[in-house]
């Protein structure tokens, strides 16, 4: 069955009459801590028993396009759920629903549907099952109502079982903001941890066999007519799902891969703001930015020995005395720095930094400052092609005499190069027209970030074999003579060419 485009279908279905938007937030929370949420919330409220089953095709079209279905039976009857897994943004989606008859999806009611063509001829089965207790509050303040849901039950796959444990606040009438502040109340009574992965997409991965997300960041849905204003918060919104994916594998696997991405993820959103400086220099901003930066640190030395491990020391059958007293010495910091790392994640201030990056995404100081209106509303793709050209201008600076750059030197240019990359992956759809040409750049880009990291790996791997002797200085030597080769010129040669490649290439803006 061919796929069809999510952001195709909620163009062609973005005005229909079933369609109802949600902007709301959800978090995984510990079962435990679940009373201490409702204790805190005053107003009307209702508990509700929510049994669903979700459906798609054998080759799951539903969910490669973007969508989820369900047949909910609960109080007011059984209803068919269409959802999107993103309309205009990842805190909101787009809904289609109806109250039907039977026990299994509605052809009638999905021909009224964005996937009703697309599942005319499909045939249509069970995936998974959530049986799940929802406990509603209504929590009002002046213009702003918000409903607050609680839901504890179960996923069901096959013979695979998966607590559900989530909180979900809903704005339904008033500013975005009042969401935010009730979700740093909440949060001060018991740990919110905010979660962009829907029921469907951790039923899905259930039905797979497999607990953790799967995470990989999605290029933001952005067109060459976008405006500054929509591609902030597509770029941004879609490194916050990247972010909360990733850590959340993390946590749930902690791994080589789950590491890599997870401190990617948090330097893509930094490099997000400074993409977008001219509206990321309020307090709020420099203080996420702030926060990324410490995440990511967090992550460093889990992810330095990582590389280690698995590029230089795993298969190497360099012999040097001490060899064993080495390992154990770098088995142990292995050890230590992913306890660091996993102190970090269960942190508070780890949780806080995913909320305040959505906070400020959806309701920052820049999305209503009168002084940044016309910034806000200018097109995207001119705004792109001068910060790309800042950017490479940067870059060239630094360049000019990268012979004579020490190690320092080398490691503040990798880090420029890497933000124009992030910014020419990120921006590249506003530019359709020169398709080879922003392959070829960001190919370049690359390969310039590559080079530049293996001389930046090298200085990093001569403090890391320091750190795992204890003091002792003729191990560490040992250990440098026989697994770190003296090839530094050859090193600095390809970071040269590829420097140059860089800067020849033609823009695709």
């Amino acid at each position: 069955m061919a796929r069809v485009p999510l952001e195709q279908l909620l163009t062609r279905w973005g005005d229909a009459l079933f369609m109802d938007h949600e902007i709301e937030l959800k978090f995984l929370i510990p079962p435990e801590a679940a009373e201490a949420i409702l204790d805190v919330l005053d107003g009307e409220g209702a508990v509700r028993q929510l049994d669903a089953t979700y459906y798609d095709t054998a080759d799951h079209a539903l969910r490669r396009a973007g969508f989820g279905l369900r047949v909910r039976d609960g109080e007011g009857g059984r209803k068919q759920t269409l959802k999107s897994a993103s309309a205009g943004g990842v805190f909101s989606r787009g809904e289609w629903e109806e109250t039907i008859a039977g026990p299994t999806p509605d052809r009638d009611a999905l021909a009224r549907t964005p996937v009703g063509e697309m599942l005319a001829e499909a045939a249509l089965a069970p995936v998974f099952t959530a049986r799940v207790e929802r406990t509603i509050r209504m929590v009002a303040a002046g213009e702003t109502l918000i409903e607050v849901a609680l839901d504890r039950g179960e996923l069901s796959a096959g013979e695979r079982q998966a607590t559900v444990c989530e909180l979900e606040l809903e704005l339904k009438t008033g500013e975005p903001q009042a969401l935010f502040d009730l979700a740093r109340t909440l949060a001060r009574h018991a740990p919110l941890r905010l979660s962009l992965i829907s029921k469907a997409e951790r039923g899905y991965g259930l039905a797979a066999g497999d607990a953790a997300p799967r995470v990989r960041r999605q290029t933001a849905a952005l067109g060459p007519e976008a405006s500054v204003e929509a591609a902030l918060q597509a770029i941004g919104q879609a490194g916050l799902a990247h972010l909360c994916a990733a850590l959340e594998a993390l946590r749930e696997r902690p791994a080589p891969d789950s590491v890599h991405q997870a401190r990617v993820a948090a330097r893509r959103l930094r490099a997000m703001l400074k993409i977008f400086k001219p509206l990321s220099r309020d307090a709020a901003a420099l203080a996420l930015d702030a926060e990324l930066d410490w995440l990511a640190g967090e992550l460093d030395a889990a992810r330095d020995l990582d590389v280690f491990v698995g590029e230089v020391w795993e298969g190497s059958a360099a012999t040097f005395e001490g060899r064993e007293a080495f390992e154990r010495g770098l088995k142990a910091a292995r050890a230590t720095a992913y306890l660091r790392m996993e102190a970090a994640l269960e942190s508070p201030r780890a949780r806080d930094v995913l909320l305040e990056a959505a906070a400020w995404l959806e309701a920052g100081a820049w999305t209503s400052d009168p002084a940044l209106a016309e910034l806000r509303t200018i097109a995207a793709a001119a705004y792109a092609a001068d910060r790309l050209d800042r950017l490479r201008r940067r870059m060239k600076k630094g360049a000019k005499h990268f012979d004579a750059l020490d190690a320092h030197a080398r490691h503040r240019l990798r880090l420029k190069g890497k933000t124009l990359r992030y910014a020419a992956e990120d921006l590249a759809p506003l530019f359709p027209n020169h398709p080879r040409r922003a392959e070829r750049f960001l190919a370049a880009a690359k390969a310039v970030q590559d080079t530049l990291g293996v001389l930046n790996d090298r200085a990093i791997r001569r403090d890391l074999v320091n750190s795992c002797v204890h003091g002792d200085a003729t191990l560490a030597r040992a250990a440098t003579e026989a697994l770190l080769p003296c090839d530094g010129d050859k090193l600095l040669r390809a970071a040269r060419g590829a420097l140059d490649d860089l800067l020849d290439a033609k823009s695709f803006w």
